[in-house]
This record gives C-alpha cells, structure tokens and sequence, in this order.
C-alpha cells in the first residue's frame, strides 16, 4: 500500500512544497518576456492602484505625475525664456555691429575714425578697448593716435599662421596694441588683416576688462566683419597720402 500511495503522488506531479520567491519570478520574466504581452490581463492585476496604503503613509501616486510634469513645464518654459533672451541679444548685437560698420565707413577723416574708434565702438560693443595696427613705421603722422606700428611677425605670432581670429580668454593687454589701453585688458578677441590694397599685415583687438567676456567657443563673425571694415575706412584715408 506504502508503494501504491508513492507511486500515486508521483504520478500526479506534485512534488514537495517550496516558497516562490520574488526574485524567481523577476528572473523568470526576464528570461520571458512575452510573458506580459501574451496575457495582457496581468497587467491590471499587478499594477497599484493610484492611491495605496503602507504600513505608516499614504503614497499618492498620482501626486507625484503631476509634480514630475510640472517640472517638465517649468523646465521647458525656462529654456524658452533663455532662447528668447539669447535670440534678442544676438540680434541687438548684430544691429550694434551694422550701426558701427557704417560710421566707420561715413567717418569723413582720420580725426571722425578716432573717435568711431575710441569711443563710439567700445560704448556699443560694451567693452574697453578697440584698436588696430599695422605692421609697418611709416603711419601717416596725423593717423598715430589710432593706428599702431606693430613690429614684423607679430601678427603671425598673436593669431597662428592660417587661421583669420583667436580668442583670449584670459589674457594681459598689450601696450604695442592697445596703448594706455592695455593695462585695462584681460580679455580680448583678434583679427587678423590681410596685406594688401597699399597695406601691411594687420591686426584688429576688441579687448575687455572682465577675465571670460571673451570665450574659446564664440563665433567670431561680427568681430571679423568690424576689423574688416575698420581695415577698409582706415586704408581709404591711409592710400591717399600715399
């Protein structure tokens, strides 16, 4: 009978009894997947209710949705914000460049450039020092106060061979680019001038009193396109007493 009764549990498969544990079940619907998406109806079974109870709180799942959506909201209305900003700012700069570009070219002599130059521009751009050389000694006389004589190969040495800008981030003015200037400049962008049109090797410096106002990843469109035109207004009256 003892048989009978072993060979009648072992023909039903019932083994003896083992707690299923949560990681059991974790790993086994790891190993299947499909598990869930062939019976769909488990979802609703294991999935809470918005509100539940714990031991010692009430957890509103809800609550926390919307928490995380109003966050999402105010993060998305700030970048907005910032965008606007940034977008206005751009543009009111490159209005400021446009004003500058035409009184340089309007200036009607060396003396109107002067003052374009070392208080117009500096005001509109809002930094502390505008200036711009050439590598040459023979500046007309009554050009001295705004054009500097730079040494040769100091154009190349400032703004690396094959390259038109660079940015210091971080610098120490030069007294052989910004005169009684220099001292204020700890900051400052450069351009370099092409030789050409009856003129030398150039170099344009917008520099400012702020360490960082200038930063490695700016682009330096605006900046090129002032030098360029500060080049052209200087080299009309420049050729002509030649």
């Amino acid at each position: 009978m003892a048989d009978q009764g072993k060979a009648g549990a072992k023909d039903t498969g019932v083994g003896p009894k083992t707690d299923l544990r949560e990681a059991d079940v974790v790993a086994y619907l790891r190993r299947n997947p499909r598990v869930l998406l062939n019976h769909p109806d488990l979802l609703s079974a294991i999935t809470p209710d918005a509100r539940f109870e714990t031991d010692t709180v009430v957890v509103d799942m809800q609550r926390f949705v919307v928490e995380r959506l109003r966050r999402q909201v105010d993060d998305l209305r700030a970048t907005s914000a910032h965008l606007v900003t940034t977008t206005r700012s751009n543009m009111s700069l490159v209005e400021r460049t446009m004003e500058c570009g035409l009184a340089l070219l309007y200036a009607r002599d060396f003396n109107e450039l002067a003052q374009i130059l070392h208080d117009d521009l500096p005001v509109h751009l809002g930094v502390d020092a505008v200036a711009i050389g050439f590598e040459t000694d023979t500046v007309p006389t009554d050009a001295c106060h705004i054009i500097r004589a730079l040494p040769p190969g100091l154009v190349n040495t400032l703004v690396n061979s094959g390259e038109t800008t660079r940015i210091r981030s971080e610098t120490e003015g030069e007294a052989s680019i910004y005169a009684s200037a220099a001292g204020l400049v700890r900051s400052d962008a450069l351009v370099a001038l092409p030789e050409g049109d009856g003129l030398p090797a150039g170099l344009f410096a917008v520099g400012c009193r702020n360490p960082g106002h200038f930063d490695q990843g700016q682009g330096t469109e605006l900046i090129a396109f002032l030098g360029h035109v500060t080049r052209y207004a200087v080299g009309r009256w420049w050729t002509l007493q030649l």
